[in-house]
């Protein structure tokens, strides 16, 4: 009788151990699917790989510890070419644009990485610190230069000149790394970096120029002026979504692991955004497809257009514009980031 009493205690202990919210033991430990170990519930109808003696493939699931692919996207935008050093008028309406764009691109978490050189002259001149100010606000600044693509350009002042800009986007306390629009037949790699840059943007065919002509593709092998053979180089998409090292002007399309300057490639204009919608976005938004699947998961995959300032663009347009892209971003397939990030995360990897 005891011995039957005991029996019944111990299967209604168990049963309530079974139902939700009976006792305050916690949950009974299972063996996982996919843990390698056939035990527990599993069988081979609900868990062939574990028991199964011929597993079906299974896709890895998603990390968050890099396994999984994400291309960094951003815009360099050019500030040159408007006489913004010469006329105080343009200067403020172009200073206008730059803050009621920054705002725009704000609401959606986006960055942009202004590049700049008659706005530099403005600031100083006419006394609006825009850039220290965009800098601040998380934005990118860095020197277009537009130094070194004439022909007849003196190699031997490449440096001194570079170093000139350098010092005077400095001189409005901005921290300033890099600097684009110095494609030339001169060292502009060795120019660069000992003018005090870490890095460069913005590269188009024709840096090919302070190659070797026996290095150089036939097609770009006599470029006359940047104007000319301002096509995006590499040709290749994947060859442009990663940076490198490069050790001079000679041989910068080869990684050098111990080179001075880094190049983040180029991947050339925005497309044009217009109120009605333009085809050219729709190929931009195609390439973009392709970056994000070559993307490598564990390196850091850049992406990024260039847009120079001028025009005003209608503000509807480019929020829808935004809009799309901000699908990309939602979905983990795409990151902003200012060019200066981009950098910090290669060299943080390297």
């Amino acid at each position: 009788m005891r011995k039957n009493f005991i029996l019944v205690v111990l299967s209604l202990f168990l049963l309530s151990a079974c139902q939700p919210g009976g006792g305050s033991a916690g949950p009974v430990a299972v063996s996982a699917c996919g843990d390698g170990s056939c035990s527990g519930p599993e069988n081979e109808n609900n868990c062939p790989v574990d028991c199964s003696a011929n597993p079906a493939p299974t896709e890895p699931a998603a990390q968050d510890d890099g396994s999984t692919a994400v291309l960094s996207f951003g815009i360099m935008v050019h500030l040159e070419g408007w006489e913004d050093d010469l006329k105080q008028d343009r200067f403020e309406e172009h200073v206008r644009l730059m803050r009621e764009y920054a705002s725009l691109f704000e609401t959606y978490g986006a960055k942009l990485t202004w590049e700049s050189k008659e706005v530099s002259d403005g600031a100083l001149k006419w006394g609006d610190n825009v850039l220290l100010e965009m800098q601040q606000r998380g934005h990118g600044v860095g020197v277009h230069a537009d130094i070194g693509g004439k022909k007849n350009y003196d190699c031997s002042r490449f440096s001194a000149d570079l170093l000139a800009e350098k010092e005077q986007l400095e001189s409005l306390g901005v921290t300033v790394r890099h600097v684009s629009g110095i494609v030339s037949h001169c060292d502009w790699v060795t120019a660069a970096y000992e003018a005090g840059y870490l890095f460069t943007s913005g590269n188009v065919a024709y840096g090919v120029m302070s190659m070797p002509a026996e290095s150089r593709p036939e097609e770009y092998r006599n470029c006359q002026t940047p104007s000319a053979c301002h096509d995006v180089y590499p040709v290749e998409l994947e060859t442009r979504l990663h940076p490198w090292n490069m050790n001079s002007g000679a041989d910068w399309t080869t990684h050098d692991p111990n080179g001075k300057l880094v190049i983040l490639p180029s991947s050339g204009s925005l497309c044009v955004i217009e109120k009605n919608g333009d085809d050219s976005c729709d190929a931009f938004f195609s390439e973009l497809v392709q970056a994000i699947a070559l993307s490598s998961p564990g390196q850091v995959n850049t992406y990024y257009v260039s847009w120079s300032l001028g025009k005003a663009i209608d503000m509807d347009a480019l929020e829808n514009w935004l809009q799309r892209m901000d699908a990309y971003v939602q979905a983990g397939q795409v990151e902003w980031k200012t060019l200066p990030q981009m950098y910090d995360a290669y060299m943080a990897q390297n």
